[in-house]
């Protein structure tokens, strides 16, 4: 039988400065892991306060994670095709490995069209970006050689890898 988990989801929608936003965020997790709580995940969003205001997800759940000790801490979602997907597979192993295997990783291909050509991107081709950027990430997190070198992700993504009782990333 599957332990049931308790957890939970903000988007950071206060309406106040983006540090006292990311301070009672971080507050809520610190609450919530008091509380009992399994999970916390954030939303990452660019450029439209309205929607969230965090651009960066895994930096924030690293000062997060410096402040608790149970609580797994995941993002809900990352948008995979605005981001090198070899640096979110070094952040997040990084992040991982600092905070004693408590990461949980979620990727989407976005949901705002205007925050796409910033990035060089169209809203329309986002879910080729996804597919192409989820392909490395793979790779990256499942210690396979990158692009055809041989480079891999270090340190290896130890709560994703394969071997040693450890799950692979799919």
């Amino acid at each position: 039988m599957t332990t049931k988990r308790l957890g939970f989801f903000t988007r950071l929608l206060d309406r106040v400065s983006a540090a006292e936003r990311y301070r009672l965020a971080s507050e809520q997790i610190l609450h919530a892991e008091r509380c009992g709580f399994d999970t916390a995940w954030v939303a990452q969003h660019h450029f439209h306060e309205a929607e969230g205001g965090l651009p960066s997800p895994l930096l924030f759940l690293a000062h997060v994670a410096a402040q608790t000790r149970r609580i797994r801490l995941g993002t809900g979602i990352i948008t995979l095709p605005m981001e090198s997907p070899l640096r979110v597979a070094e952040d997040a192993a990084v992040l991982d490995l600092l905070s004693e295997g408590r990461v949980e990783l979620g990727l989407g291909s976005g949901g705002t069209p205007s925050s796409f050509p910033p990035f060089g991107l169209n809203s329309e081709a986002r879910g080729e970006a996804y597919a192409r950027h989820l392909a490395l990430l793979r790779a990256a997190l499942n210690d396979e050689a990158l692009a055809g070198t041989d480079n891999h992700l270090y340190p290896p993504a130890r709560g994703y890898a394969s071997g040693s009782g450890r799950r692979r990333f799919r």
